[in-house]
């Protein structure tokens, strides 16, 4: 009778150690492509994971309109569980797997830190030319309302502003604070204000945008004066009940930050969510 000996575990060799489908799985959704490079699909994984950091980078662009921003986070999120259930579909006949040496927690760590770097880049990034500022006052009424937060996008210096124009700036004198206005006076013009009335160069203006006077109400007026060629005046669209350049002054251009663009969420003063008004556009 012959007898065979187990064979003795090469000094080399590795214990199998069968790869798990739900970890494959999870791992993708949260870092797409790890999970492939758990299961030993090095190539593939590394490709996943730069298609998702290349997303990333392309999505900073999205956010200067609310429905391709919404397209891009809805793209992400679809390539994160179409990753996800690949990693998961692979891992399961992997039963006797081995893993080798790309199966180090060296390239593990790597492929997080990655992505987490291409992140919190993308994310200073989006801040910086579209950053969201929320609005506290009611001076804005009915354009904006307390609660609303607002994507806008940074104003550079060759950026042309408009009449009726919003905009984010600094507070002249104090320019920790941000108000949020509506440009009504452009560099160099005369302006006026009479009764909530803006006239420019001795002619009102016409503006539908601004709050109905309730009964009784006063406006504060200001004399003609002539604007420096940096300088802008801005007042809020409920001229009634509003801290703008009549009491402070003209804005000079470099303290405008940004122009809103749309609105990305909007939250009572009672903490509700008042979904009717995402997306709508700030103007």
């Amino acid at each position: 009778m012959h007898l065979s000996l187990p064979r003795k575990q090469a000094p080399g060799d590795k214990a199998a150690r069968p790869r798990k489908p739900w970890l494959a799985g999870l791992l993708s959704f949260l870092v797409p492509g790890l999970g492939q490079v758990y299961n030993g699909q090095t190539r593939r994984g590394l490709i996943l994971l730069g298609l998702a950091a290349g997303w990333q980078a392309l999505g900073i662009g999205a956010a200067e309109a609310f429905r391709w921003w919404v397209v891009s986070l809805a793209g992400y999120l679809l390539l994160c569980c179409a990753v996800g259930l690949d990693a998961l579909r692979m891992a399961k006949p992997l039963q006797n797997f081995r893993p080798g040496p790309k199966n180090s927690a060296i390239l593990y760590t790597g492929c997080v830190v990655a992505l987490a770097t291409v992140s919190l880049v993308a994310g200073l990034a989006e801040d910086a030319y579209y950053p969201v500022y929320a609005v506290t006052q009611t001076s804005m009424r009915p354009t904006l309302r307390t609660g609303d937060h607002l994507r806008c996008e940074a104003l550079r210096p060759r950026d042309i502003i408009r009449r009726g124009q919003l905009v984010i700036f600094q507070y002249p004198s104090e320019h920790s604070l941000i108000f949020v206005k509506r440009v009504v006076g452009l560099p160099g013009e005369v302006v006026e204000v009479e009764d909530g009335l803006v006239y420019i160069n001795g002619d009102p203006i016409e503006e539908g945008y601004y709050a109905v006077r309730n009964r009784g109400s006063k406006s504060l007026d200001m004399p003609a004066a002539r604007l420096a060629p940096d300088e802008y005046y801005v007042m809020g669209d409920n001229r009634y009940a509003t801290f703008d350049s009549r009491s402070y002054g003209p804005v000079n251009r470099a303290r405008m930050l940004a122009t809103p663009l749309y609105i990305v969420y909007s939250v009572g003063d009672d903490g509700v969510w008042r979904g009717d008004r995402i997306g709508l556009p700030a103007r």
